[in-house]
């Protein structure tokens, strides 16, 4: 039986549907999965982008105006510096 591939919608690139991270958008904030509604998927990958850039990719995929990656909400794992 074939596993389920989905697309990340950063660098499009299409993986197992069990590596990626699913997320959506819930009252304009970036949040993991609720099993109510639409969801997009993100790779390890680009999680691990700097972090301007993956705000300004993100902001641009979802019309947000966020500036750090910490505002999106509990999805992504906060960076320690």
């Amino acid at each position: 039986m074939k596993k389920p591939i989905r697309m990340c919608i950063i660098c499009r690139g299409r993986y197992k549907q069990n590596t990626l991270i699913r997320f959506q958008l819930y009252n304009g904030k970036l949040v993991e999965f609720t099993k109510v509604g639409r969801s997009s998927y993100i790779c390890s990958g680009c999680i691990s982008l700097d972090d301007k850039k993956l705000v300004k990719m993100l902001n641009s995929k979802f019309k947000l105006k966020y500036k750090k990656i910490d505002e999106f909400g509990n999805i992504f794992p906060i960076k320690e510096t």
